[in-house]
C-alpha cells in the first residue's frame, strides 16, 4: 500500500511578474522536491487566474518510501 505525506503552502501573488508564471515556478520547485498539487484552493478558476488577487492556497502530497 502507497503511504503519502501532505503540507499546505500558501503561494503569496506578486505584483511584477505574471500570476500564471508565478504558479509555474512554484509548481516546477515542489517538484523537484517530489511533491505535487493535490488540491488548490481559493475563490477562482483556472480560467480566471489573471483575476486572482492576494494568493492561493496549494495543498501538496508526495509518496513516502519505506
Amino acid at each position: 500500500m502507497k503511504k503519502y505525506e501532505y503540507k499546505t503552502h500558501y503561494l503569496k501573488l506578486e505584483t511584477g511578474q505574471s500570476k500564471e508564471e508565478q504558479l509555474m515556478d512554484s509548481l516546477n520547485q515542489f517538484g523537484s522536491d517530489g511533491w505535487r498539487v493535490n488540491r488548490i484552493y481559493g475563490d477562482f478558476s483556472l480560467r480566471t487566474i489573471a483575476s486572482w488577487n492576494g494568493g492561493i492556497n496549494l495543498l501538496l502530497e508526495r509518496e513516502i518510501t519505506d
